[in-house]
């Protein structure tokens, strides 16, 4: 009896666990963009938009981005298993000071900031590749030779610096205790426009 309730418990915390994070998640779209099946390559571009943040101190900080410089690095996959390659877009706030990256891979996305602090993450290109952050709206347009991208922030979300902390070589333990969290706030709005010469 106490074997069969602790399966079923431990089976129900593993669920929860894996609930809580798929949430973060949802089955990505194709992205129809001009340079999905390119191999390689580098564009240059501009950003604009702002983003809303809450940092680590819980206070608000905008992150503008009006005429920013931009870039489009197409990084080839040498293995192919999903896609031909990485597509992976980083803009310059009007400062210069902060960066954002925000990256695909076949029907999968994440985004990230860099700050004075560190740099903070969501989402993922590993496992299958095909699953997207639940809380960007991502959509493309062309027009003679630009192509917008547009991120559209439906809900906040919650980034966190726990990679860049494994990057930095803190083992994982550690990275979990010292790991911190901003939030981009819901409505906020960054075009990359990308030239495709």
């Amino acid at each position: 009896m106490k074997r069969t309730i602790t399966v079923l418990l431990l089976n129900f915390l593993i669920i929860n666990a894996y609930a809580q994070e798929y949430g973060k998640y949802k089955i990505g779209e194709n992205f129809n963009s001009i340079f999905q099946n390119l191999e390689k390559g580098k564009f240059v571009g501009t950003i604009n938009g702002v983003f809303f943040i809450k940092n680590t101190k819980d206070k608000e900080v905008i992150l503008d981005f009006q005429a920013g410089k931009s870039e489009l690095n197409i990084v080839r996959d040498s293995s192919m298993m999903y896609d031909v390659s990485t597509k992976e877009y980083v803009g310059w706030t009007t400062s210069g000071k902060t960066r954002i990256f925000y990256s695909t891979y076949s029907s999968a996305n994440k985004l990230s900031i860099e700050l004075s602090t560190g740099v903070f993450k969501i989402g993922s290109h590993d496992g299958a590749s095909d699953m997207v952050v639940n809380g960007i709206n991502y959509h493309y347009k062309s027009e003679l030779n630009t192509e917008y991208l547009v991120l559209t922030i439906e809900k906040d979300l919650v980034l966190d610096n726990f990679w860049w902390l494994r990057h930095q070589g803190v083992l994982p333990k550690k990275a979990h205790e010292l790991k911190k969290e901003i939030v981009i706030q819901a409505n906020s709005v960054i075009v990359f426009a990308m030239n495709k010469n």
